[in-house]
């Protein structure tokens, strides 16, 4: 994989699932620890596509955190501190990322890449965790044209751009409904 193409927020993932493997003591990084750095910026890109797909958030969250917690763990004076490797399923879902960024047109690996490639290269205890929530790569792609639409990824920091309007905007029509403006007179 071609870290120049990762997009901010990705890079970030996967620093996160780094320091997530380091502070539970696991000697590589696993598909879980990708799966829960992706989870949590709760602001982020897939908590939003995971609700939109109707996934209770917390409990989800929960049972991703369940399955962090069962990873093996390394107590060794034998390896190097702060060392941590990137196991070969995860290594599979990175590479899948980047082929994902490119069936969708996109110059970027961005965190929904990381997310379709987790779904389509998920180890035995991730697709069950998947399977359990009814979490599907079709499901996901559905609520990703919700929240990206047709744009596409050509810069770093394209998550900002994504539901522009409902970030910067304001709903007139809702605030009316709900009291919420002042009249205007005159």
């Amino acid at each position: 994989m071609n870290a120049e193409k990762l997009t901010q927020k990705s890079a970030e993932a996967i620093r996160t699932s780094q320091a997530l493997a380091q502070e539970y003591g696991n000697p590589q990084i696993e598909q879980i620890h990708l799966l829960c750095a992706l989870l949590s910026d709760e602001a982020g890109l897939i908590p939003q596509l995971l609700a939109g797909m109707g996934v209770t958030l917390p409990s989800f969250l929960a049972a991703a955190k369940d399955l962090l917690d069962r990873q093996p763990k390394v107590m060794t004076s034998g390896r190097e501190a702060g060392k941590v490797y990137i196991s070969n399923d995860t290594d599979k879902a990175l590479n899948r990322a980047e082929q994902v960024a490119g069936e969708m047109k996109d110059e970027f690996v961005s965190v929904e890449h990381l997310f379709l490639a987790l779904l389509d290269t998920a180890d035995r205890s991730l697709s069950k965790l998947f399977s359990d929530y009814r979490i599907t790569r079709e499901g996901a792609l559905q609520a990703l044209t919700s929240v990206r639409g047709n744009q596409r990824v050509t810069s770093d920091n394209p998550e900002e751009t994504y539901d522009a309007l409902k970030k910067y905007g304001s709903d007139l029509v809702e605030r009316a409904r709900a009291n919420k403006l002042d009249p205007v007179i005159g």
